[in-house]
């Protein structure tokens, strides 16, 4: 058996033993999340749903299905053991075909802009209606020095590419992780981050500022501006539009943060926690409480807002923190830290990554056409 057959073999066993009884019933929340309309009703989509459930899934007990299928496998080789980990490393994109090499397929991602010399485990025919030009969304799995797809295809004709284009922008600006595969992305992302931090800093004096809920659109849009003045003086053309939820709108106050390693962030009812550490008897409050309890559970919301709060006064924190938690010793200096870990582990489990993402200037030129003809229609 050579090394293609044994992925499609491994693949196979994957792929059964993640559609056993035993995980039926998260398998089934992983489609309704993923779907929750119930369209997935194609073989490629639902494929694509299946295969992020095997390899990249967290179970509710931690680990991926991958984890228990290699403890449910002790036999397995170490060569089969390592395939298995290495595709944990998933890269998903919306791919343009750029030609053929053998057996293999050259695809440019436009999400990563990276190329990527992809095989399939079924052989040079699954590639047989792919002809350059033409586009994939698929995902990819490390093989070798190639790369496996790892899903089923859907293929899309050249004339395609500017639905695409849009596509993979909108994928990329939702999922950063997506776009920082590309080193030289996520480089060129910091350096912006840093000339976008000084021009928040000179238009508003502080890293953050706290403002009405109403005025968050004028304040981002301000900011917005003033960073495409910088870059491009004399530019004029529209900005992207802001779509705000409307508690955030109706808001007595948000913080409007510039986080130097991701950027901007919002922060509702943050005024209120100001007067809460600024004054710790407020923690009896219902109000005041919950609105705390919330900032420290939230998955969404980073430990730099908590930061932001602690930093004045350390020791009123930790009497605020203390009254929270029920812990008389509790001290914000000596026992921060590890609270925030505790409560925001996946902040501290990867780098964060900037919530600017860089664009190619072909992607760049199609965005800025599509801005102008939606700004344009009546």
């Amino acid at each position: 058996m050579d090394v293609l057959q044994q992925a499609a073999a491994l693949k196979g066993q994957l792929i059964d033993f993640a559609m056993s009884p035993r995980f039926a019933r998260e398998l089934s929340l992983a489609f309704e999340r993923s779907d929750p309309e119930g369209l997935a009703r194609s073989e490629a989509a639902a494929s694509m749903i299946i295969d992020h459930f095997v390899l990249q899934h967290r179970l509710a007990s931690g680990d991926t299905v991958i984890d228990r299928f290699l403890r449910a496998r002790p036999r397995l080789s170490a060569q089969e053991r390592e395939m298995l980990l290495c595709w944990r490393d998933v890269v998903e994109g919306i791919f343009e075909v750029q030609g053929k090499d053998q057996d293999a397929v050259i695809l440019f991602n436009l999400i990563d802009e990276l190329t990527y010399r992809a095989r399939s485990n079924m052989g040079k025919s699954a590639f047989r209606p792919v002809k350059k030009g033409m586009f994939l969304i698929c995902r990819l799995v490390p093989f070798g020095k190639d790369w496996l797809v790892s899903a089923n295809i859907s293929l899309f004709p050249a004339d395609a590419r500017d639905q695409l284009l849009t596509q993979a922008a909108d994928f990329g600006l939702r999922n950063p992780k997506l776009v920082f595969r590309n080193p030289d992305k996520l480089a060129t992302a910091r350096r912006m981050l840093t000339e976008q931090r000084e021009v928040f800093i000179d238009l508003y004096g502080a890293e953050y500022i706290v403002v009405q809920g109403e005025d968050v659109a004028p304040r981002y849009d301000a900011f917005m501006r003033a960073c495409m003045d910088r870059a491009e003086p004399g530019n004029t053309s529209p900005l992207p539009g802001l779509t705000l939820p409307d508690d955030l709108l109706e808001a007595e106050t948000v913080a409007i943060h510039f986080d130097p390693e991701t950027g901007i962030s919002l922060y509702l009812d943050f005024g209120l926690l100001q007067e809460l550490f600024a004054n710790p008897k407020l923690i009896n409050r219902r109000r005041y409480r919950e609105t705390l309890t919330s900032y420290l559970r939230s998955d969404d919301i980073s430990p730099a807002a908590i930061r932001l709060l602690t930093e004045p006064d350390p020791d009123s924190a930790g009497v605020v923190f203390g009254k929270l938690l029920k812990k008389k010793d509790f001290s914000w200096p000596e026992h921060g830290e590890s609270l925030l870990r505790r409560y925001k582990a996946r902040y501290f489990d990867e780098p964060q990554l900037p919530t600017t993402v860089p664009v190619s200037d072909t992607m760049a030129g199609h965005l800025r056409n599509a801005l102008r003809e939606e700004s344009s229609e009546p």
